[in-house]
């Protein structure tokens, strides 16, 4: 059955059976520390922020994303309860707006793979050899996420006409674990956010 829905990206891709679901490779952490570098152009003005994202698992559940600067001055602290409820605990003045919220949101939502709809997800053939794509409903649009040969390798955020977000994915060691580098690249907002990890022990 052909997906009628699925446009520019995807087109032409044909529904196929779930033998295997994606979540397979939803990461399993209690503490992760990246080396984070934003970089972007907001009409004439180009922009950059680097620091520390912190992202770890309390025993209850909850997850939570922190970004700090290396003064140790907060950008942001995100906060997702056990049943994927989101809250923002903490967020510096100038990214205190629905748009960039929503954007780290759904950012973090990718790569962590939580806040789809799991009862929709269905693996689509792009006919490219060891390449396996599956999809799953978001709020306004769909998630693609990539594997090849076993290994996620990417992520996407498309509606029924363009990408959105585009999230390359390296250096996982196990299926299950925090990969060593993210690249998420935002085409209409024109910015990137680099993630390279940090391997140390960390203690808050």
């Amino acid at each position: 059955m052909f997906l009628a829905s699925c446009a520019t990206p995807y087109k032409g891709l044909r529904e196929q059976p779930v033998q295997e679901s994606i979540y397979r490779f939803q990461p399993e952490f209690d503490r992760a520390l990246y080396r984070c570098i934003v970089d972007g152009r907001f009409i004439f003005k180009k922009f950059h922020l680097s620091g520390v994202l912190f992202i770890k698992q309390l025993k209850n559940g909850t997850k939570r994303a922190i970004f700090q600067n290396e003064m140790g001055i907060a950008f942001f602290d995100l906060e997702w309860d056990k049943d994927g409820n989101f809250a923002v605990r903490q967020i510096m003045e100038q990214l205190d707006k629905e748009a960039v919220k929503k954007t780290l949101r759904k950012d973090l939502e990718m790569l962590l793979m939580i806040g789809m709809d799991k009862s929709s997800e269905i693996l689509v053939g792009q006919d490219r050899g060891k390449e396996q794509l599956y999809r799953l409903n978001r709020e306004e649009g769909y998630i693609y996420y990539s594997v090849e040969d076993g290994r996620l390798v990417k992520i996407e955020n498309a509606n029924k006409r363009k990408t959105i977000i585009t999230v390359n994915v390296g250096g996982k060691a196990t299926p299950r674990a925090m990969p060593d580098s993210v690249l998420f690249d935002h085409h209409k907002a024109n910015f990137t956010i680099s993630l390279t990890k940090i391997e140390r022990n960390v203690n808050e």
